[in-house]
């Protein structure tokens, strides 16, 4: 039966939901930058180099954008964090879409179970 396999498909998402650790939406970026002092070496004219990286951390959440600096020791287990946020969405938009699909095909079944309706025309 149908119905059947999708409701083991969510249990399996559900399962995979229960697995994720850490997680934190937005992205990570890394930035160099120029400090513009003079005879610094980000502003020499042969060979500029500029100072970085640094790692900036990007997200909005709850209708609110925030950006913060990232030490570089931390930026695998944020990258990891990140991963896992985007685990979590992948998932729920499938539990999403496999609830719909057993919606519609729970409704087409109770509909085809139900007794037909006879109209009768009225005189």
């Amino acid at each position: 039966m149908q119905t059947k396999r999708i409701e083991t498909q969510i249990e399996k998402v559900k399962a995979e939901l229960l697995k994720i650790e850490d997680m934190r939406p937005g992205s990570l970026s890394r930035q160099y930058s120029s400090c513009q002092k003079p005879g610094c070496k980000c502003v020499d004219p042969v060979k500029p180099q500029k100072h970085g990286p640094f790692y900036q951390l990007s997200y909005s959440h709850l209708g609110k954008s925030t950006t913060r600096f990232v030490r570089p020791q931390f930026v695998p287990e944020v990258r990891k964090q990140l991963a896992n946020y985007k685990k979590f969405k992948r998932l729920t938009e499938k539990w999403v879409a496999l609830a719909l699909e057993l919606a519609k095909l729970k409704m087409e079944e109770a509909r085809s179970a139900a007794p037909k309706q006879v109209r009768t025309s009225s005189s």
